[in-house]
């Protein structure tokens, strides 16, 4: 039984490969970013308590005592946010944005990689901004997950340009 080096993780072929499924990852994330984009566009205006009521009508109907819709509803209920076009544009904007470039960093298209860092980066910086105003350990994961993605689309990249034998910038 052969062990895993530490050294095979950050071999050429495991970052192209733990790149090609982070790619992957992105563009599954972004469509279903897209398509709940959609989705809020039609309810632009509603309570998220209507929302929350409607999607779990038969949860409510099987247990009216349930603890995570009781939760929930009183979160809302306290907070009264309703869907506005400024979240759907957001999540339609950054669904598209991991899609498209995601894509193209799959094609290894060398413009991709710079714009994808930028982005991302600054997608980073937004989401601490948050991170600080929200204390949610799920916004940490996700700020985490994408710092690793940066990585290897960093990896990525430099692997790449060394291949064509053109200096980095």
């Amino acid at each position: 039984m052969e062990h895993l080096e530490l050294t095979k993780l950050d071999s050429p072929r495991s970052i192209s490969i733990l790149f090609h499924v982070s790619m992957w990852w992105r563009i599954f994330y972004g469509s279903l970013r897209i398509v709940l984009a959609f989705v809020l566009f039609k309810l632009v205006g509603t309570p998220f308590t209507d929302i929350l009521r409607s999607v779990m009508g038969y949860e409510i109907a099987e247990d009216p005592t349930d603890i995570i819709f009781q939760t929930l509803y009183a979160f809302f209920e306290t907070h009264a946010f309703t869907v506005s076009y400024f979240v759907a544009s957001y999540l339609l904007f950054w669904g598209t944005i991991d899609v498209v470039l995601s894509a193209f960093l799959l094609k290894h298209k060398l413009w991709a990689f710079p714009s994808s860092l930028v982005l991302m980066t600054v997608f980073i910086i937004y989401e601490v901004y948050r991170l600080f105003h929200t204390h949610s350990l799920i916004l940490l994961w996700v700020i985490l997950v994408d710092v690793a993605i940066i990585y290897l689309i960093y990896r990525e990249y430099r692997i790449l340009k060394c291949r064509e034998d053109v200096p980095l910038p």
